[in-house]
């Protein structure tokens, strides 16, 4: 598709009987193709030619130029007559898939259909995978034949480094909210005579047949083409640039674009949406010693993609991701006078959070915990509290906030008994009070902290659950109830205070080696430890650590989750 240097076009009417069949052209975009269509468009958009920056996309490897293939209808023998050289009207495209180097293509391009009583004749084609058929781009071209077939000076099917240019453009990645209607760029070029028979010859040698450049530059101008596929520089490097992806693209041509002569290419934002990312392009070829002289217009649509994510550089990650974040933290921890409660109170002030350690009726035991910890170099205060009493709950939060300042975790703990009752033995009344204490006492603790939290920007809730409301133990149907109970706080909660940047998790450890269960004879001890695939049962640091995970900034995009501590064995999570 191209004119000779200073050739006059001269019309010839088609053949009405002329209607080609469609044909199907297989050809491979390579590596080497690849670069030369790059340096000879100036489109050296990092998506094409930078594997690093490439891989960091969707695509996940560099990704050939939409517009190359495009230019293989240069070389489509069904636009071709013999004598006569076919000059583009109009030409489109729509990218649907991207291509890759090494990838095998199929141009296929449908029966010619004429264009009214005019000269013109107009092709659909398709570019597909040769191995899968699947289209990557669909399109129309309109072409008119003249007689004009005068080929540019030049030697054979040699190649050189030839541009289109006059001076490259710098690579830019403009970001979609820098763009604004109206924001216009200019590219200069000349469609010299070398780099006319470069192109021909890249896209013959590209197909299997043995089409050679001077059979191309005598039955299409390519230097009209070349002006249209200049379309891909203005997307992938000039405007949105680097992170552009090129959607589609229509081109009208006034009049067909001469060896040698000298051209701008401009183009004018005419759309951008924040909410689809598109943005859309008014292009115009103009003879940059005529402005007034129109060669090509056209419309580009591109999609402005938002730049690969950056990972935390090792400052970051050593300043938000390597400590737990618990360093003067303020948590209650209900039921810490012993089991896991204490053990998790100790933990967790080796971590460095100050601990309320609260307790009901082990006031020595809690002053132990307390002078263990404060032994340590920890901060701990032991608070009394009843937590199925509305005014103990209210009287706990205050004394912490009064010694402490604030509230960041509270770790619903406390527990009543596991002493089994068989069903027919029991009352509504033990039922209540397993309630009372599991399900009951973290609802009343719950709605007293949540507000310091709130006040505070956020805060986490961690509620120790049970292996057994999944897996349930016979005679254990108060304790299955209730725990049940505080798996259903927990996950509504999570939805409820998420968007206060509040977390609200739990820990769900199987059998725990703790006084709570010391009535447990040690046969059966045995035989749950033997059946746990880690052939030991839980012990209260394997729960105290699950604990400082979902207390720590570690989890700090997790809510509404459970951490299984049951050494590999069911249910799983």
């Amino acid at each position: 598709m191209r004119e000779a240097a200073g050739a006059a076009l001269d019309p010839v009417s088609p053949d009405a009987s002329f209607a080609p069949n469609g044909a199907r052209r297989s050809f491979r975009v390579t590596e080497a193709l690849v670069a030369r269509f790059a340096a000879l468009t100036g489109d050296h958009s990092q998506l094409h030619v930078d594997d690093a920056m490439a891989r960091r996309t969707a695509y996940r490897r560099r990704v050939a130029h939409g517009m190359l293939p495009v230019g293989m209808l240069a070389a489509s023998r069904p636009l071709h007559r013999d004598g006569l050289l076919a000059v583009p009207v109009a030409l489109s495209g729509r990218f649907l898939a991207p291509v890759y180097a090494g990838d095998r293509l199929t141009l296929v391009v449908g029966d010619g259909r004429p264009v009214g009583d005019s000269d013109r004749w107009t092709y659909e084609y398709r570019i597909e995978k040769l191995a899968s058929s699947a289209a990557v781009t669909i399109g129309e071209v309109t072409l008119r034949y003249s007689s004009a077939t005068t080929l540019p000076n030049g030697d054979g099917d040699a190649l050189g480094e030839s541009s289109l240019l006059a001076v490259a453009p710098p690579m830019r990645a403009v970001p979609l909210e820098a763009i604004e209607v109206g924001m216009a760029e200019r590219l200069d070029f000349q469609i010299s005579a070398a780099s006319a028979r470069e192109f021909a010859a890249m896209i013959a040698g590209a197909f299997d047949d043995g089409m050679g450049a001077d059979e191309v530059l005598a039955r299409a101008d390519v230097a009209t083409l070349l002006a249209i596929l200049l379309f891909s520089t203005s997307v992938g490097v000039v405007l949105p640039g680097a992170h552009a992806t090129f959607l589609d693209f229509s081109a009208q041509v006034e009049q067909p674009v001469r060896v040698g002569a000298s051209y701008s290419l401009t183009g004018e934002v005419v759309h951008r949406s924040r909410g689809t990312r598109i943005v859309k392009k008014q292009l115009v070829v103009r003879d940059r010693d005529d402005a007034t002289n129109l060669a090509v217009t056209g419309r580009v649509t591109a999609l402005a993609n938002k730049p690969a994510s950056r990972m935390p550089s090792m400052e970051e990650v050593r300043d938000t991701g390597v400590d737990l974040g618990l360093t003067g933290k303020v948590v209650v921890i209900t039921g810490a006078s012993r089991g896991i409660g204490e053990t998790t109170a100790k933990f967790l002030a080796l971590c460095g959070a100050a601990v309320i350690v609260n307790y009901h009726r082990g006031a020595d035991d809690a002053k132990r915990v307390v002078s263990e910890i404060t032994d340590a170099g920890g901060t701990a205060a032991a608070i009394a509290a009843d937590v199925t009493n509305e005014r103990d709950v209210a009287a706990l939060v205050a004394a912490s906030i009064d010694q402490f300042g604030r509230i960041d975790v509270l770790v619903n703990n406390a527990v009543r008994d596991f002493r089994p009752i068989p069903f027919a033995q029991l009352t509504w009344d033990e039922i209540q009070k397993d309630l009372d204490v599991i399900a009951k006492g973290a609802f009343l603790c719950c709605q007293r902290v949540i507000p310091t939290m709130v006040e505070h920007g956020g805060g986490k809730i961690v509620n120790i659950a049970s292996v057994a409301t999944d897996d349930p133990p016979a005679d254990q149907t108060k304790y299955v109830m209730a725990k049940s109970a505080l798996v259903g706080l927990t996950r509504s909660l999570s939805v409820e205070l998420a968007a206060k940047n509040i977390q609200v998790n739990m820990v769900v450890p199987s059998f725990v080696e703790t006084d709570l269960v010391a009535h447990v004879q040690e046969g059966f001890r045995r035989k749950i430890a033997r059946e746990t695939p880690m052939g030991r049962n839980a012990s209260p640091i394997d729960v105290a650590r699950a604990v400082a995970f979902l207390a720590s900034s570690y989890a700090s995009f997790t809510t509404g989750q459970k951490i299984m501590v049951t050494g590999g064995g069911a249910p799983y999570a």
